[in-house]
């Protein structure tokens, strides 16, 4: 799966999910702030997301894909920050996951 590909499944799910909990809904994009000041999420929202991410990659590669691990949360620059950061720390983990 490509950085964009990616980008637009996780900003799909960020939409959805405000969409649903009728929270304050504008564009959201590669750049758009996920948790924190400013984000789309907050600490709910954000776990909702990433489960529902990891489920629909996981459908898509056909194997487990997790995103919430010890490698996620010990890094200095959290990869929860942006739609691309967490596109970015998703394309890693499939690339670890190892081939199909």
């Amino acid at each position: 799966m490509d950085a964009k590909a990616l980008e637009d499944l996780i900003a799909e799910t960020v939409r959805g999910y405000c969409v649903t909990m009728r929270s304050a809904e504008g564009p959201i994009g590669p750049d758009t702030p996920l948790f924190g000041a400013g984000g789309a999420l907050d600490s709910i929202g954000l776990v909702s997301v990433i489960v529902e991410v990891e489920q629909k990659l996981s459908d898509i590669e056909g194997r487990e894909i997790s995103l919430m691990t010890d490698r996620a949360l010990s890094q200095t620059r959290s990869p929860f920050r942006t739609v691309r950061s967490l596109a970015d720390y998703a394309r890693a983990q499939i690339a670890d996951a190892g081939p199909r």
